[in-house]
């Protein structure tokens, strides 16, 4: 008996010639987002968001010649689609990808019947999703003190001002005084009276970063 790998509780094998459950057709999708932030006189600011969610399709050739009741391969199937259920996707013995998978798609199709109706041979096409949903740990790191007190994080003041420079963007200023880009809109916010979009600031200008 080779047993090929499994979704659950459902295990692709090959026991000689009289048992099979087989797939074909099988690929891996993955992605990653970034966002996309305009700079004056340069190209764009590509800054990177995160890995996305990897994704599997495959069909699976369900055929009762081969030993399997395609009807009992389908019930399965089904089963964990409507529970939400997420399982490893093992093949050759190792897990593809860091995640358990779930199932967003399924397609039957019906390729043969006996004559009183039920199939010989059903082709269930699977999407599956990468089921990322653990817990994160976040942890706070407090900014690095120095032996006379002072932090090593940029100080923000009620009234701090900064220059622009060619190629900034609010994006960055944002990130360098408040650590996180997305914060540019109280830069925006606080010099609405000189900026009319966020995505276009000129060098020269002054603008207040409010604490």
């Amino acid at each position: 008996m080779a047993n090929v790998g499994n979704f659950g509780t459902v295990s692709f094998m090959c026991m000689g010639s009289n048992k099979m459950l087989s797939f074909h057709d099988l690929a891996r999708s993955a992605t990653a987002s970034y966002a996309e932030h305009e700079r004056n006189g340069e190209k764009a600011y590509l800054e990177f968001g995160a890995d996305g969610l990897d994704e599997l399709s495959l069909e699976i050739e369900a055929d009762a010649r081969f030993g399997f009741r395609p009807l009992d391969v389908q019930d399965k199937l089904f089963a964990m689609k409507s529970a939400g259920q997420a399982e490893n996707f093992i093949l050759g013995g190792r897990q593809v990808g860091d995640n358990p998978y779930v199932i967003t798609e399924i397609t039957e199709t019906y390729k043969s019947m006996y004559a009183d109706g039920r199939p010989i041979r059903i082709g269930l096409a699977l999407k599956l999703k990468e089921y990322a949903n653990q817990v994160a740990l976040i942890e706070t790191i407090p900014g690095r003190e120095f032996g006379d007190g002072t932090s090593s994080e940029p100080a923000v003041t009620s009234s701090d001002t900064y220059i622009v420079k060619k190629g900034d963007c609010l994006w960055n200023i944002a990130k360098k005084y408040y650590g996180k880009g997305a914060s540019y809109t109280k830069i925006f916010n606080a010099n609405n009276n000189q900026i009319k979009n966020p995505n276009l600031i000129y060098p020269g200008q002054v603008l207040t970063i409010p604490k």
